[in-house]
Order: structure tokens, then sequence, then C-alpha cells
């Protein structure tokens, strides 16, 4: 496990606190997961109550950051779509629903702030990096292929993830399998930080597979952000309707929204539906060309391990 990802976490939590910048957000949010893939991955190399805090602790700072940031996400788009609009009738019922996930943004800060002030105060990235670098031969060096144990449960940890994703690949039969999407989607994510935290013991072998497994997770992630879109939609709806209708007997205000919501869910559902079909597409291509199995091949660092002291033995001839 690398120390360098702690410590890339620390170096975040300060813009993540003060909230100026979105990317602080989108950059710790990335560095817990890759934190806690290396923990997953890892994790057997330190004292088992030790590792389970540390996952606990990261797991409640990577939902907090998580929860930001789709609400920053959100956001930007809303102001990118009122920017480019052009039907006027459609103004009032988007900016209702911008003002709203602005101050649901603001509620979530003080969650981050809390997650961020926790994390800190129980020291728990110090004492990552601090194990880290005294298991590590050199610190600040990677783990190499001849450290004890590192191998064969590398092997088995990229095996499991990916037949784990494989099993949602029926799910690409029907546009309609929202569940199982976003199961795949998980499935992917986790598959590509571990591949991230495999690929510097590995150099080469495993750069392609992360680049195209970032795709898939991008394509997945846009199916997913999309759903999310639509059941928030069909609830504020909702919600704004039964509002308006307690407060003044009828929903004659509401219909002054209902444009601008129906424009949104129109939007996501059309964008839901491309994303999917280029997704079919992709993981059609790579089942041409065999991609999955490749993988496993590549993500077999025994192999690798052999073959290196293969190379290093000296020669009987």
């Amino acid at each position: 496990m690398r120390s360098s990802t702690a410590r890339q976490l620390t170096r975040q939590l300060d813009g993540v606190r003060a909230a100026e910048d979105i990317e602080y957000v989108h950059r710790a949010r990335v560095a817990t997961r890759r934190l806690r893939a290396s923990l997953a991955m890892f994790g057997h190399c330190f004292a088992p109550k030790r590792v389970k805090r540390w996952r606990k602790a990261i797991r409640r700072l990577t939902g907090s950051l998580g929860d930001a940031r789709d609400r920053d996400v959100q956001i930007e788009f809303l102001c990118g779509a009122l920017s480019a609009l052009n039907a006027k009738e459609c103004f009032p019922g988007i900016a209702h629903v911008l003002v709203q996930l602005e101050h649901d943004r603001e509620q979530l800060q003080r969650e981050v702030v809390k997650a961020v002030g926790r994390i800190e105060a129980d020291g728990v990235l110090r004492k990552i990096r601090l194990e880290a670098e005294e298991f590590l031969d050199k610190p600040g060096s990677i783990p190499c292929l001849h450290a004890p144990g590192v191998c064969e449960p590398l092997r088995q940890h990229v095996q499991g993830q990916l037949d784990d994703l494989l099993q949602y690949e029926s799910s690409l039969a029907d546009s309609e399998d929202r569940a199982r999407h976003h199961a795949m989607r998980i499935a992917v994510k986790r598959l590509r930080y571990t591949l991230e935290v495999a690929r510097p013991m590995s150099p080469g072998r495993l750069d392609a597979a992360v680049e195209t497994v970032k795709r898939l997770q991008t394509l997945l992630g846009d199916i997913h952000d999309c759903d999310v879109w639509i059941d928030h939609l069909d609830a504020f709806a909702s919600e704004q309707r039964d509002r308006i209708v307690a407060m003044f007997g009828h929903p004659g205000r509401f219909l002054r929204l209902q444009p601008g919501i129906e424009y949104l869910r129109n939007d996501r559902h059309n964008h839901r539906q491309q994303t999917f079909d280029e997704l079919v597409k992709y993981w059609a291509e790579l089942k041409d060309r065999h991609f999955w199995n490749d993988l496993a091949g590549a993500a077999d660092l025994t192999a690798v391990d052999q073959a290196a002291k293969s190379d290093a033995e000296p020669s009987q001839s």
C-alpha cells in the first residue's frame, strides 16, 4: 500500500473545508476510494483491528464527500442548462430546482466539515502513512512482487472483483434494469481503483486496462446520475405541487414550475438512453477483443514475479 495515497488525501482537506473550489471535494473523494482499495488489498499486512478502524473512518469520510460531490455536479449542470436555455417558460422551474440544491449543499457542508475534523482529530491518515512506510523496504517506495504475501492475494482480489463485475453483464440486455446497472457501476468502480493501486507494481501491464475501466465507470456513472436526476425531479415535482395546493387550495403556481421540471426530466431521460446505447456498444467491442480474459492475465502478477525471478537467476550455460 502506498503511503502517498493518504498524503494526497491530507493535502485536499483544507480546500474541502473552505468549500471555495469544488475540485477539492472531487480529488478528496477519489483519494478516499484509492485508499479504501489499498486497505482492501493490503490490509492483511497490518493488525486486523487497526485496519477495521481505518476502513470505518475512511468510509464515513467517503460518504460525506460523495453526497457533497453529487450536489456540486448537479448544481454545475443546472447552471450550464440555464445559460444555454432559450425556452423562457422553463426558467422558473429550473431556477427553483437550483435554489433547492444550493440550499441542500450548504447543509451538507456542515457534515463535510464535521467528517474532516473527525478524521483529523483521530489522526487516522497520519497513522496509515507511518505504518505503510514502516512496512515498505524504503519510505515512499511501492510493494515489490517479492514482498511476502503480496502476489497471490492481489491476484485473487482482482479476479474476485472481475467475477463480481461480469455477473452483471446480462443487465445490459435491459435498459430498464436500473438496480443491476447501479450494482454494475459499483463493481466497475471497485475494479478501477484496485487496478490503479496495483498498476505501479507491474509497470506497463495495466495502463490500458485502467483507462478502459475508467471509460466504463464514466458511462455507468452518467447513467446512474440520470437515474438520480429522474427520481429527484419526480419527488421534487410531487412535493412542490402538494405544498402549493396545501397553501393556496389549487396548483396554479406549480404550473409555472412544471415546464422547467419536465424539460430537465426529458433531457436526463434522453441522455440516459444515449449513454446506455453507447455502453452496450462499447461492452460488445471489449468482448470481441477478449478484453476481460486479457485483463485477468495482466492482473496475474504471479507470472510477472516468476519471470522476474527467472531473469535474475544466473545462466547455467
